[in-house]
This record gives structure tokens, sequence and C-alpha cells, in this order.
């Protein structure tokens, strides 16, 4: 029983958490796929062409969206939303580069690092209160860290995916501080809109001769990696105006779950050693600081 003295099952009836809830969940599970789906196009296809093709599928399919529900080509707090797309941006080329060099569980848990580092940084970015439970998620998460990336060799390339997923997380908060003060004023499925076009644009701009047109195959991998996403980024877009970033992040860390029980059945990737370890601390650490505080919430 919670501290407050409500019940679980009470608050989770409460219609506009609930909803948040359910909609961070399924963004998750459509993160695990698009994460599944892009990395089995990147043995062939260069990263900056795969975020492109993702960022465009994406774009399309938002913007079909917002004309079919009426929205107007109109943003706000601009400087909080420009954070967010550059932000964003950023945190997927990392993340699907770093896809190439290292199992999709390690890079999912790696970029799953941001719900810490997050609540850590909602302290003074957000007014969130400090707590013990804080401090000691991002300690543990920091040894996590330490076991995924620095008992690697870093001149590897696994060591230097494994770099990229951490580099992932760092802007993935990023992201998602400035998304808490994007979002007042700014329809989701303008956000996402935003960050698809601005990621569209950016890998365009790294294009180098290495581009090749894909096969069937591929082409149905770059399809739905970017479908898969537009329907993660609403999804949770959606859930974080309905939840504090801390809890949202307790049910954000569903991703590297599925992506892991993913990566093992369709790569034979499963988890060992260090991996293991570490993967397992920063998962245990993000969720029992995250669910602490929606314990100690009215």
């Amino acid at each position: 029983m919670p501290e407050t003295g409500v019940e679980i099952s009470q608050i989770a009836l409460r219609p506009d958490r609930g909803k948040g809830i359910a909609l961070i969940a399924a963004g998750a599970l459509l993160f695990a796929a698009m994460g599944a789906m892009a990395k089995g196009a990147s043995a062939s296809i260069p990263t900056a062409e795969l975020v492109a093709a993702r960022s465009l599928v994406t774009l399309l399919a938002m913007e079909l969206l917002r004309r079919r529900i009426g929205v107007p080509l109109r943003f706000v707090r601009v400087p909080y939303l420009l954070s967010r797309t550059i932000a964003g941006f950023i945190g997927i080329v990392c993340y699907f580069h770093a896809l190439r060099f290292i199992p999709l569980g390690e890079a999912v848990l790696l970029n799953n690092m941001s719900p810490v580092l997050t609540s850590f940084a909602a302290v003074w970015l957000l007014g969130e209160r400090l707590t013990t439970w804080k401090l000691a998620a991002l300690a543990v998460s920091m040894l996590g860290l330490w076991l995924l990336v620095g008992a690697r060799d870093l001149g590897t390339v696994q060591g230097q995916g494994a770099l990229l997923g951490a580099a992932s997380a760092v802007a993935g908060a990023w992201a998602m501080i400035s998304l808490k003060k994007a979002a007042v004023g700014n329809r989701s499925v303008m956000i996402v809109w935003a960050l698809a076009a601005v990621s569209f644009l950016g890998s365009v701009a790294l294009a180098d001769h290495s581009w090749l047109w894909p096969d069937s195959r591929e082409g149905a991998l770059l399809v739905g990696t970017g479908i898969a996403a537009a329907g993660a980024q609403l999804l949770y877009t959606s859930g974080y105006r309905l939840l504090e970033a801390s809890e949202a992040s307790v049910y954000a860390f569903l991703t590297p779950v599925f992506a892991t029980v993913t990566g093992g059945l369709v790569f034979g990737e499963w988890p060992q050693g260090h991996g293991l370890w570490g993967g397992l601390l920063i998962l245990g650490a993000g969720v029992a600081s995250a669910w602490r505080q929606t314990r100690n919430r009215p």
C-alpha cells in the first residue's frame, strides 16, 4: 500500500493517469519493434540513410494525420520545441548507429537510461523534488553503465557502439525535459511532425556516396521502422502529457524489456556476463526510483 494510504488499484482508476500509462506502454512496444527493424536494416543501409527513411515515413504519416484531424500547421513555444527536435535528432542518430555494433537489448537499455537522467535533471529544470532515491538510482545506473560501457575495450567497434548508446541516453534526457515544456500549447501530432522534419533534413545533410537504393526487404524494413517510430512517438508524446516525467519513466522501461526479448528471439542476442548485470542494474534502478516517486505522490 502506498505511503499516502491510497490503494494502487484506486490510483490506477484515475482516467487521465490510466490512459497515460496505457499510451506509454503501447509506445514502448512500438519502440522495441522499431529498434528490431532498424537493426535488421542497418546491416546494409548507412545510418544517415536509415534515419532519413525513417523520418520521411514518420513525417508523411504525421502530415496525413494532421490533415485528417484538422490540426493547423502552427507551433508555439518554439525555443523549447526546437530544443526537443535537435536533441531528438542527435539521439536517433546515436541510437541507430549503436545498433550496428551492439545487441538490440543493450542499445535500448543504454538509450533508456534517459528516464533516470531526466528524473535527476528535472530537479533543477522542472522544479521536481530531489530525493535520496533519485541519487541512489543515479549511482546504481552509473554502475550499470560502467558494466555495459566501461568494462568493454573502447577501442573496439563494440565499445564505440556502447558509447554511442550512452550518448543517445543523454540526448534522450535532453529531449524529454524539453518535451515537458514544448507540450504546453503544441499538439502531440505537431511535436512529432517537427522532430521528423528536422531529422529528415539533418540526415539528408549528412548524405554521402554510400547511400544506395534498398531492395524489397530493406525497403519494407525502412518503411516499417518509420511507421513504428511515428506511432511510438505519438503515443509517448500523448502519454507524457498525462503523467509527470518521473512517473512516465516507470512505464518507459518496458521498452528495454520488450527489446531484450525481441533481440533474443530474432537475433539470438540474449544478455550475458557484464551486459546482463549492467542491464539489470540500469533497469532496476530506473524502475525502483520512478515507482518510489509515484507511491509518494498524493
